[in-house]
């Protein structure tokens, strides 16, 4: 009896995904593969900013995911992806160690308290200022308070795994966070933040205008958006897309 074997050809997509995506998008991943075979999912997951500059410089990529319009409009302007669809949405939160002295949204102002945030560049420093600063406006933290937290910040970081990391590590008292990456931490505390009208915290996804799987990444970019895609996101605690 002679034996035959279809050999499918591999695809690899590979999708440049922000920083806080680094546990859902594995997991929309698999679920793509399973319903495609012969496509490979690979992520490349940093800073929404440094991805962007990445493509900006050249960088082989199918789909670019980022964790703020800002970004994904300069990729669009750039003329490097194209047509792109928000896709989530997310809340910043603090989260600090059992033994830390910061419990609430006031502590941080206090004098000797350390933060640790985003850089300023980085989608998670940028909404975290407009937070704080919007903050001044309520009589409940004052006019000074923006100003007050970020004298007491010891370290800016990349994206919200570097924040995340210098708080396990007990190199600050409290970092600001999304609440994705606050979940399913047993060795830190989450602390509500006021989520301001008017500054969501918007996902955006799009396929690269150089990518060679143009189709297949298309595909991928609607699982994303699809209900089963929805669903997934969900389960890693993000919200549906809102404007």
């Amino acid at each position: 009896m002679v034996v035959s074997s279809i050999l499918i050809a591999q695809t690899t997509l590979t999708v440049f995904a922000a920083a806080s995506l680094h546990q859902a998008f594995p997991a929309l991943g698999t679920q793509f593969e399973a319903s495609h075979p012969g496509i490979s999912v690979r992520f490349s997951f940093n800073g929404s900013q440094i991805l962007e500059a990445q493509l900006e410089q050249g960088a082989a990529a199918d789909i670019f995911a980022s964790a703020d319009k800002r970004q994904m409009d300069k990729a669009l302007q750039a003329q490097l992806v194209a047509d792109p669809k928000p896709f989530a949405s997310n809340e910043l939160v603090l989260v600090a160690a059992s033994s830390s002295k910061v419990t609430t949204a006031h502590d941080l102002s206090a004098p000797g308290t350390k933060l640790v945030m985003c850089a300023q560049a980085a989608p998670c420093g940028a909404y975290a200022r407009r937070l704080l600063q919007g903050m001044d406006a309520d009589p409940a933290y004052g006019q000074t308070y923006s100003g007050g937290v970020l004298r007491n910040v010891v370290s800016e970081e990349l994206d919200v795994e570097g924040v995340m990391s210098k708080v396990t590590l007990g190199e600050a008292d409290a970092g600001i966070v999304y609440r994705t990456d606050a979940l399913n931490q047993p060795n830190l505390r989450s602390i509500a933040l006021p989520a301001l009208p008017g500054t969501p915290i918007v996902y955006a996804i799009g396929v690269v205008r150089t990518s060679a799987r143009a189709s297949t990444a298309a595909d991928f970019v609607a699982f994303v958006l699809s209900a089963g895609g929805q669903k997934i996101l969900a389960k890693y605690g993000f919200s549906a897309a809102r404007t």
